[in-house]
């Protein structure tokens, strides 16, 4: 066989290792998103706040779907590859149309929801807590984890407590959770009475709403980074393949 043949040959070969590769990063990424407890607790805020499904949760299954996809496509890609089979090579080619318009469309889904779930946040954050923050109950974790982690309180502030069903169930004077003091070194309230009653320098001041807002355009753009670059790739093995594809038949008509 012609060398004009053989690099290209070469080229998918290297390339489809490279795109199991990259489905393994694939499945990790959609794991992580779906075993991390901490995003969990995150999501479990936003989609209480926004009344909208879990999008990261969704995120994570799509990008499964797709890492077992990418082994398929590469499992043909190498096989057209190492036979010389157009009807393999077309094959994969197929599939990976089908992956990049999918990888697309998901990237479209995560930037309308990102955006989305932004607008939502101002009043849903506050609503979250005076509806629904009751004593251990699982929106009342979620938050408490989220607090600690940001340091910070409520949605725009503590006041965001006021008059919640949470306050109603406390003593008189009690004005937020145990969650937005500040901690010692010892990771204890410095003085849960002056947090809890609101005493400057006891208590995080800074609403979690902007804390919120950031979390989820930096995940966003994991999942987006993640569409880029897989496309990217596939681009690469598009032009290889079709490439490869072409002059097999150049190589068998200088073979004969």
């Amino acid at each position: 066989m012609g060398c004009c043949s053989h690099c290209p040959r070469l080229l998918l070969i290297i390339f489809n290792f490279i795109f199991w590769l990259s489905g393994a990063a694939i499945l990790a990424v959609g794991i992580w998103i779906l075993v991390d407890p901490e995003i969990e607790e995150y999501q479990e805020v936003i989609t209480d706040a926004t009344d909208d499904d879990q999008f990261l949760e969704i995120a994570a299954y799509i990008l499964i779907a797709f890492g077992a996809l990418v082994f398929l496509v590469g499992f043909c890609g190498c096989c057209g590859a190492i036979r010389s089979s157009k009807c393999l090579i077309g094959l994969y080619i197929t599939f990976l149309i089908l992956v990049f318009a999918g990888e697309l469309a998901a990237g479209i889904y995560v930037a309308i929801y990102s955006n989305d779930a932004s607008d939502k946040l101002d009043e849903g954050l506050t609503n979250s807590i005076k509806k629904n923050y009751k004593e251990d109950s699982k929106i009342a974790s979620a938050w408490d984890a989220v607090q600690e982690e940001l340091e910070c309180c409520g949605g725009h502030g503590y006041m965001d407590y006021n008059n919640s069903m949470w306050m109603n169930s406390q003593a008189p004077g009690v004005l937020m959770p145990k969650s937005c003091c500040i901690l010692d070194d010892d990771g204890q309230p410095k003085n849960l009475t002056f947090c809890q009653e609101a005493v400057t320098n006891y208590y995080w001041p800074e609403g979690c709403r902007d804390q919120m807002e950031d979390w989820i355009e930096d995940h966003s753009r994991i999942l987006i980074a993640v569409g880029c670059g897989i496309a990217a790739l596939e681009i690469i093995g598009l032009v290889c393949a079709i490439y490869f594809c072409r002059n097999m038949d150049k190589d068998k008509y200088s073979s004969n």
